[in-house]
């Protein structure tokens, strides 16, 4: 038996947990779901999507998927005080951004009525007055002052901060003469003694990520306030009925909910309610320890989004982040995630957060879809957009076209398609002639008189072409076949060795030192394009 207090949640204590010889739990195929699921993500329009909110919806995404359920979005709108205008749409969009499609919500509708919190009141009015009925929530007319006053004798004394249960000892007389005065009050669920064994159910439970957990003492055990003052409903309240009305078979969320599980289960039992199974994902970090936030730049999606990550990249990284797949694989398309996801690869570790792994499967990524021809015009589009707010760049003649192709030509070199014309500025305009080129070192090493012959019987050559390229607006449609053997009649044009031909003309064509292979480069830029940055370098030789 192991006996240890869990960090993530003061007052719990694991009495057993199996663990395999990696410290992770060791779980069978039977915590596997043997029928549909139907799982939601639910988050509160209180800022814009994060990347642990990802996360979550992808994993609830991926267990609908590989078990042929459904994905629920429930957007809890309840505290009015924190909504943030334009946030729900903003998740929205971002998941649709993420491929994650989900079967019901906002929009797309489904069984139930609505999917916004905010109009869901009476059912949740309608609830919290049926455990007054039953005797499993009373009503608490405690002033803020008065529930103030208990906090603070209670912190002061070391204790966890808990309501005294003075409301649920008043009469139905005293009730009654405060509801015909108009006090305002609010619904508190009467909560089971943590030490009663008839509580063990709520008390205890099998956590598919954390193994097996037991809550001593009162943390899980106050008497939660269901329904506020102003007649609407605490997360608390509205999650579990919303959970059974809409069927939820699994909860995976944050581990952050992990304390309210009983307060969510004691519920549950309250109204004679089969409860789900409960997954908390652990925490994200950042690389010096501390917890992910919303407010670094690593934790919105936004950033990401502007800053030009792959959906598919991001959806891979964040796959990762907490699941173990097993065997050597890590780049992912959606679709083999669908079929990868299982509840056993759930890892209650804390994942950090790293840039290098995320920039690593970008690359990956965007070499794989600018190969897929039902991708790479997209990608080139967003490129396009990039390239536009170069202001040093005249962009009014490039093409959709021309990007991509550009984009094939170094894709093996980019990280973010905004990083293009920093790699590869020569695609697009002509060496600054205010800034000194870099030549390679096999460029030093060729003799003036030779590299002036070099770009000499380049030009002749290109002029040779001429006919051949006759009315090509941007690239050759011959394709780089065509320059295979330009460098080879060069050096033979020119009575030079042909080892020094390619530096020099590379030289010539893009100022740099090395890039696309020749025959690429020159199928690239047009017949103009070469003549004039040819007839440039050999100006400058003779300078």
């Amino acid at each position: 038996m192991l006996a240890r207090t869990q960090s993530c949640c003061r007052n719990v204590r694991i009495l057993s947990r199996q663990c395999s010889t990696s410290g992770s739990p060791r779980r069978s195929m039977s915590m596997e779901p043997t029928e549909p699921v139907r799982v939601r993500f639910a988050p509160s329009p209180t800022g814009m999507l994060h990347l642990g909110g990802l996360r979550t919806a992808l994993f609830n995404y991926l267990l609908a998927r590989k078990y042929g359920g459904s994905f629920i979005l429930r957007i809890e709108d309840t505290d009015q005080k924190r909504l943030v205008p334009g946030a729900a749409e903003s998740i929205v969009r971002t998941l649709e951004w993420a491929g994650l499609q989900f079967d019901e919500g906002p929009g797309k509708g489904g069984p139930s009525a609505s999917y916004l919190q905010s109009q869901r009141g009476d059912l949740y009015r309608t609830h919290a007055n049926e455990l007054l009925e039953k005797g499993a929530a009373y009503r608490c007319f405690c002033d803020s002052k008065r529930l103030e006053s208990l906090r603070a004798e209670a912190t002061l004394h070391g204790r966890a901060p808990m309501y005294d249960r003075r409301c649920a000892h008043l009469s139905q007389q005293q009730i009654d003469n405060k509801l015909r005065a108009g006090e305002p009050h609010t619904i508190r669920l009467l909560a089971p003694n943590a030490a009663d064994p008839a509580a063990s159910d709520v008390s205890g439970f099998d956590d598919i990520v954390h193994g097996e957990m037991r809550f001593r003492g009162p943390a899980g055990f106050d008497d939660a306030v269901l329904l506020k003052s102003d007649g609407l409903p605490t997360y608390h309240l509205a999650n579990v009925v919303d959970d059974h009305l809409m069927g939820i078979t699994h909860v995976l969320r944050g581990e952050e909910w992990l304390m309210s599980t009983p307060k969510h289960r004691a519920l549950f039992k309250a109204f004679g309610w089969p409860m789900p199974r409960y997954a908390h994902l652990p925490l994200l970090m950042n690389p010096d320890g501390s917890k992910l936030s919303k407010r670094n730049r690593d934790g919105p999606m936004q950033s990401y989004i502007d800053e030009g990550y792959l959906p598919s990249a991001l959806v891979n990284y964040v796959a990762l982040l907490g699941w173990h797949p097993g065997g050597q694989q890590e780049v992912y398309s959606l679709k083999e995630l669908e079929g990868a996801f299982s509840l056993s690869g759930l890892s209650r570790s804390k994942s950090v957060v790293s840039r290098e792994r995320l920039d690593w499967l970008n690359r990956q990524h965007l070499r794989t879809e600018l190969n897929d021809p039902a991708r790479a015009p997209a990608i080139a589009a967003q490129a396009l957009v990039e390239l536009r707010q170069t202001p040093e760049l005249d962009t009014k003649d490039i093409t959709r076209e021309a990007v991509e192709q550009a984009l094939r030509l170094c894709g093996d070199r980019l990280t973010l398609t905004r990083d293009l014309y920093g790699a590869v500025p020569y695609l697009f305009s002509d060496p600054d002639p205010e800034v000194p080129a870099v030549p390679a070192a096999a460029v030093n090493k060729v003799p003036s008189d030779s590299k002036a012959s070099i770009l000499v019987a380049t030009l002749e050559l290109l002029a040779a072409e001429a006919g051949a390229l006759a009315g090509s607006s941007h690239t050759s449609s011959a394709g780089p076949e065509r320059w295979m053997d330009f460098s080879k009649n060069v050096a033979l044009a020119a009575k030079v060795p042909a080892k020094q031909v390619m530096p020099v003309l590379r030289h010539a064509l893009t100022g740099q030192p090395s890039g696309p292979k020749l025959p690429d480069l020159m199928d690239y830029l047009s017949l103009a394009t070469m003549q004039r940055r040819v007839r440039a370098a050999l100006d400058g030789l003779k300078q």
